[in-house]
């Protein structure tokens, strides 16, 4: 059974892990064009809601860090997409520059998160999909609830949050991280660099929600 000690190693070594995946990365240099730039954004959001999940389930700030989850996995979601997927056309909507003419212009016609995961399996990337879509079968719903105050957000407000969900959610998130450090490792192109970070899981299999 997972009691709070756990929950609290768990935090930590989901810090170690990221630090150690970041460390591979940190000292290479990314190609200056717009599809690094999106990337490179989506992999700093994804990684913004990590750790803010993390410190709202240390504050204990429950609802919040749960609907973290749900944020961190649209955002890898999304930087996957960019990687294997989007067009120049739309990697330019996105990147250019917020006005209000360029935000209804991207809300109309960058693609629906469905549409984005239906062009991720058929651009080549068979196992990245297996993985986003697993994740979105079995967790999707109850995140969205989280997010939109629904039925799971009233019903852990009123009865409290098991510390087996909160460790769960956290390994989750490790998992998301992972392939956002897997898919910058990709964007350049270094399959050195690429498997070094895949196989990085081996060290920090505690903090994974391995299958």
């Amino acid at each position: 059974m997972v009691d709070i000690d756990e929950l609290n190693r768990v935090i930590a070594r989901s810090e170690e892990f990221e630090g150690e995946l970041f460390q591979l990365l940190e000292s290479s240099s990314f190609v200056s064009n717009n599809k690094s730039t999106a990337v490179l954004a989506m992999c700093d959001i994804a990684q913004e809601h990590a750790t803010s999940l993390r410190e709202l389930t240390r504050i204990r700030l429950l609802t919040s860090a749960m609907g973290m989850l749900r944020l961190q996995y649209e955002a890898v979601v999304k930087s996957i997409w960019l990687l294997y997927a989007a067009s120049d056309s739309a990697i330019e909507k996105l990147i250019a520059p917020l006005t209000p003419e360029s935000e209804q212009t991207a809300n109309n016609s960058l693609p629906s998160f469905a549409n984005m995961m239906k062009e991720i399996e058929k651009k080549g990337a068979p196992g990245v999909y297996r993985h986003l879509s697993g994740f979105r079968d079995y967790s999707w719903r109850p995140l969205n609830s989280f997010v939109h105050s629904g039925i799971h957000a009233v019903n852990r407000n009123k009865g409290g949050y098991p510390i087996a969900l909160l460790y769960s959610a956290i390994r989750q998130s490790n998992n998301l991280t992972h392939m956002s450090a897997i898919a910058l490792a990709c964007l350049l192109e270094n399959d050195e660099l690429t498997m070094s970070v895949a196989l990085i899981y081996k060290k920090y299999a505690d903090c994974l929600q391995l299958e």
